[in-house]
């Protein structure tokens, strides 16, 4: 990708690449906002003078992890999180387009200026308050280092990077392989054992060294070390105090910092409770500028006013998460998005994703966030999205989308509208396992399932789900099973 290419017309690349976790990350110029952005694409360096290696491509795990970062931008997008802005393929490879922070990541910040105890616990507070919401959104970062921590021109704190991100759900899929995921010197000892569901503590954990290196200017472990050797001691080490490389600091605070490195998951303290007992080292306003003075001034927010230590003081999680009733002036009406889903299913059916499947994806959101997901107008928005990846080429995000309806419509009535589209969802699903698993079989197992299922239905089947099932068995059918789809689809009227 040169700078002055204009990625999907709208686009325009300015600055990068730069290494982004998974993929290269530039900076781009959104043609049709003005907007400064960030555009990621999922790859592999083709090849690498130092060892001579020539690359792998990427395989389903990198494309689901992927589509998992999407996805958790598109959820989770503001208050510290960068937001979505676009999604698709290039030369067949998958990107994601997020505003860009303007600022500067921690890492490079710490190799310029050595930060005030206020100004540390600044950063480690605004870390923690987004970590609140992460967590209780579900997700796991797995990879908090400074890096991974961008400070704003304004002093806001923004956590990056959430491709290795993973679901606190241990059902989920893992999408993980090879050496286990994070950075040296901010891994949680779990991790490094390799255990495959690390909790929340895990991100404590790197926040816990993040604020070490603020406050002492030195990681926790020596990092000259060899990389093995760092890890053991990262698993076996008791990290050392605060107060014994840096004299005169409150013990609340040396203690607070001494738990969050705690070997033992169980020991650290919560995302919030490291948040609340870090509190009273933040600067209020009319405090004093740090002196020397920091650029970005991560002290800014607290000292202008601008953050209220109690309205942004997380709130307790209750399990459950609010559906947030959106008011705004792009919100659809009922009627705009019914009007915009025929739209876009007769676009689909004709031409293949076009404005209106565009425009369907970007309301999407909005729609699941003021109706719900489970609302009937939602879910047939979302299953055309689903098509819309398809016949783009996106399995990856078809896919996840397809089942993402089917989990949310489990033991829905036989013959209703809700099971006609779980039927649906089912059945895009398992055409997405052969080009995401290269999975025949399993796609073949799961078919046949979904036309038992149909053919108890008849004759209140709708021509669509019908055509779908012999379209799907007739790829399956490419694929070597066409003695088994043949017999199936006889149970199938003919259209």
């Amino acid at each position: 990708m040169q700078i002055g290419h204009v990625l999907a017309g709208k686009f325009k690349i300015t600055g990068g690449p730069r290494s982004g976790g998974m993929g290269s990350v530039y900076r781009a110029q959104d043609l049709t906002s003005s907007q400064v952005v960030a555009v990621k694409f999922l790859m592999r360096t083709p090849w690498d003078p130092a060892t001579g290696h020539q690359g792998v491509r990427p395989g389903p795990n990198d494309l689901k992890r992927f589509e998992r970062e999407r996805e958790i931008h598109e959820r989770l997008g503001g208050h510290g999180v960068p937001r979505l802005v676009d999604y698709d393929f290039a030369c067949g490879k998958p990107y994601l387009v997020t505003e860009f922070i303007e600022g500067k990541d921690l890492r490079d910040f710490l190799a310029t200026h050595r930060p005030t105890l206020t100004a540390a616990t600044s950063i480690a507070v605004q870390v923690l308050r987004i970590l609140v919401r992460v967590h209780a959104a579900g997700v796991i970062h797995r990879d908090v280092k400074p890096h991974n921590i961008i400070l704003a021109a304004d002093g806001t704190v923004h956590l990056v990077d959430f491709g290795i991100a993973l679901p606190t759900d241990p059902q989920a899929t893992r999408h993980t392989e090879g050496r286990t995921p994070g950075s040296i010197g901010y891994k949680a000892p779990e991790i490094i054992l390799g255990e495959r569901n690390p909790g929340p503590s895990a991100d404590v954990y790197g926040v816990g060294c993040t604020l070490f290196r603020l406050i002492t200017g030195q990681p926790v472990f020596v990092m000259s070390d060899p990389d093995h050797l760092i890890e053991r001691h990262h698993c076996e080490t008791p990290a050392p105090r605060l107060d014994a490389i840096v004299e005169g600091l409150p013990t609340d605070l040396v203690g607070i910092v001494a738990q969050m490195l705690d070997k033992d998951p169980a020991a650290r303290p919560s995302a919030a409770e490291a948040e609340s007992a870090l509190r009273p080292w933040l600067p209020g306003p009319g405090t004093p500028a740090p002196h020397p003075h920091l650029t970005p001034d991560p002290t800014l927010p607290f000292r202008s006013g601008a953050v209220d230590q109690a309205r942004m003081a997380p709130a307790a999680f209750n399990g459950r998460r609010p559906v947030v009733r959106r008011t705004s002036a792009t919100a659809l009406s009922r009627s705009a998005l019914r009007a915009l889903t025929t739209r876009t299913e007769a676009e689909l059916a004709e031409d293949g994703p076009g404005p209106h499947a565009l425009q369907l994806s970007q309301c999407l959101p909005d729609a699941q966030n003021y109706w719900g997901k489970h609302d009937p107008d939602v879910l047939r928005a979302r299953l055309l999205c689903a098509d819309g990846s398809r016949l783009a080429g996106d399995w990856p995000g078809a896919g996840a989308r397809y089942r993402a309806v089917a989990r949310d419509l489990p033991g829905a009535i036989p013959g209703t509208a809700a099971h006609l589209m779980e039927l649906e969802a089912r059945l895009g699903a398992a055409e997405c396992l052969v080009p995401e698993d290269d999975d025949a079989e399993g796609a073949l197992i799961a078919w046949e399932r979904i036309i038992l299922d149909v053919s108890a239905l008849l004759p209140e089947v709708p021509g669509r789900l019908l055509q779908r099932c012999r379209e799907v068995g007739q790829e399956l059918a490419e694929w070597g099973h066409a003695t088994t789809t043949e017999e199936l689809l006889k149970r199938l009227p003919d259209m």
